[in-house]
Order: structure tokens, then C-alpha cells, then sequence
């Protein structure tokens, strides 16, 4: 502390708490018996303190690098076992069941649909929609050719 006008905080605690607490004795040792008013102190006259000058404001902080992407995923989507699957409208409906433990498969799965007027169907699914059905998409496939007509399925994971 340098100057002479400064105090440390016990000499103002100190100061705060000799003022304060004559100022309640004060009070509670008033003589009231004839109940007379006394006449007013005169005020005194303080020195304010000086202002500080205002802070200067920082520069905003760089932006952050963006993250990177992250890794592709090792596990099937929780698809229904089996897949389901729809056939486009015909005279005639065939149904093709798709376990979803076929998905993990890294080569064309061939597959042979329910019999329906005396014939079957075959339907693969090749490697990219094996994969795209693994990640929880949707593909259509067309079926091999029998008794001169094919038929389309829609087969989904969800």
C-alpha cells in the first residue's frame, strides 16, 4: 500500500465495526423523559473518489477446427427377421423370405419364393444391396423369369 490515504482491510473492518457499533449504542442510551427532540447534526461534506477509465474490450477467440467424420458402423440395423418384403400388384402373389442374418454376406444371395400357380421365383440381392439393407435402407428387385413373367419385390430393414 503506497499512499497515504489507503488502509487495509482489518484497519476498515476495524473502522466500519467501531462506527457502527457506536452508533447502536448511541441509539439505545437516548434519554426520552421529556420527550423533547434534539436538533439535527449539520452534514458533512465528503470527497468523492475518482472514476477509472473504462476497460478496453478483447478480441473474440479463433473459431475451433471441425471434427472429423466418424468411422463407418460393423453392426446389422435392427431389422425385423425375416426382412420384410412386398410384391408389386399381379394376378398372383409370391412371397420371399429373407433372413437377416443374411445381410453379414459379402457375395450375391440367391433366393427361391413361395410356389404360387405351380412355379417359383428366384430373387437376388447382390452385395451393394445387401449393404444398403444392412445400414437400414430399402431396395427393389426384379425376379428371375417363370412362366413367361417376373415379379418386383420391395424388401426393407426396419
Amino acid at each position: 500500500m503506497d499512499s497515504k490515504n489507503e488502509m487495509t482491510r482489518k484497519q476498515f473492518l476495524v473502522l466500519t465495526f467501531s462506527l457502527v457499533g457506536t452508533t447502536a449504542a448511541m441509539g439505545s442510551c437516548d434519554d426520552d423523559d421529556g420527550n423533547v427532540t434534539g436538533t439535527a447534526g449539520s452534514s458533512g461534506t465528503g470527497r468523492g473518489g475518482t472514476t477509472g477509465a473504462a476497460g478496453t474490450t478483447g478480441s473474440g477467440g479463433a473459431g475451433g477446427t471441425t471434427g472429423s467424420g466418424g468411422g463407418g458402423g460393423t453392426s446389422a440395423a435392427a431389422c425385423a427377421d425375416p426382412l420384410p418384403e412386398t410384391q408389386a400388384a399381379s394376378d398372383h402373389t409370391h412371397t420371399v423370405t429373407i433372413a437377416a442374418s443374411t445381410l453379414n454376406a459379402t457375395t450375391a444371395q440367391t433366393f427361391t419364393t413361395s410356389s404360387a400357380l405351380a412355379h417359383t421365383h428366384m430373387v437376388t440381392l447382390e452385395p451393394a444391396q445387401l449393404a444398403t439393407l444392412k445400414g437400414g435402407g430399402t431396395v427393389m428387385v426384379t425376379s428371375s423369369t417363370a412362366s413367361a413373367h417376373t415379379h418386383v419385390y420391395t424388401i426393407s430393414c426396419n
